[in-house]
């Protein structure tokens, strides 16, 4: 195994977090912004914060009555696709965060459900080796990966939602058969999904999630598997 290198961190001054948790990984931060990335600036990844939903224009849906989106990018929609877009470019690594997690599923050319239900607190995920882990939960937003190459890393230990819907306001028929996405990796963009946060968790040294979530950049992002 090589030498896990101590990198920057780079990220969009918008949403939920800045640097923490992932400053257990990288020694530094730094805002950037779309023509940054473009520019050359010296960043070794880019992570994208939670917080509002993303447009289904991003993915080609129409908006749902439940979204809480416009039919038309936002400008935050239009600022961190494009800083997704200069880092694919560069061949960045990227980290979503909820709605980061959202948009980089897009971008891989996947969908989101548009509404679920019972995913506003913490609940169980199962994990690809095995493991149940506490996530943090604070989203009505779900990613829908399978129709692109994907890594299923995490999952709902079991399905919590009574509703899958998208833009056409009905629930997801193509949800009766698939788990509840919490944790992918898109390996075309080199881009690692979490829909849960790591930022809100107390004691992120011993937490069992954050510590899962740092295993996972190690794994996929700086060993490169």
């Amino acid at each position: 195994m090589s030498e896990i290198k101590v990198l920057t961190l780079g990220h969009v001054g918008m949403g939920t977090g800045e640097v923490e948790p992932f400053d257990q990984i990288y020694d530094n931060g730094m805002l950037v912004m779309p023509s940054d990335i473009r520019n050359g600036a010296d960043i070794d990844a880019l992570v994208i914060w939670g917080g509002e939903d993303i447009s289904p224009s991003l993915y080609g849906d129409d908006v749902a009555y439940l979204c809480g989106a416009d039919d038309r990018p936002s400008r935050r929609d239009v600022v961190e696709t494009s800083a997704c877009k200069e880092a694919i470019a560069r061949g960045l690594p990227i980290i979503g965060v909820c709605r980061g997690a959202q948009l980089v599923c897009a971008l891989a050319g996947g969908r989101l459900i548009q509404h679920v239900d019972n995913h506003g607190w913490d609940h169980n995920i199962s994990t690809y080796e095995g493991r149940t882990i506490l996530t943090s939960s604070v989203h009505h937003q779900m990613m829908y990966p399978y129709d692109v190459e994907h890594k299923l890393i995490a999952w709902s230990e079991e399905k919590r939602s009574r509703r899958y819907i998208i833009g056409n306001n009905v629930s997801d028929p193509a949800m009766e058969d698939k788990p509840e996405a919490e944790i992918v990796w898109f390996p075309k963009i080199k881009a690692l999904a979490i829909q849960g946060h790591p930022e809100f968790h107390d004691n992120p040294e011993n937490d069992p999630f954050v510590q899962y979530c740092m295993e996972l950049v190690n794994k996929f992002i700086i060993e490169g598997e």
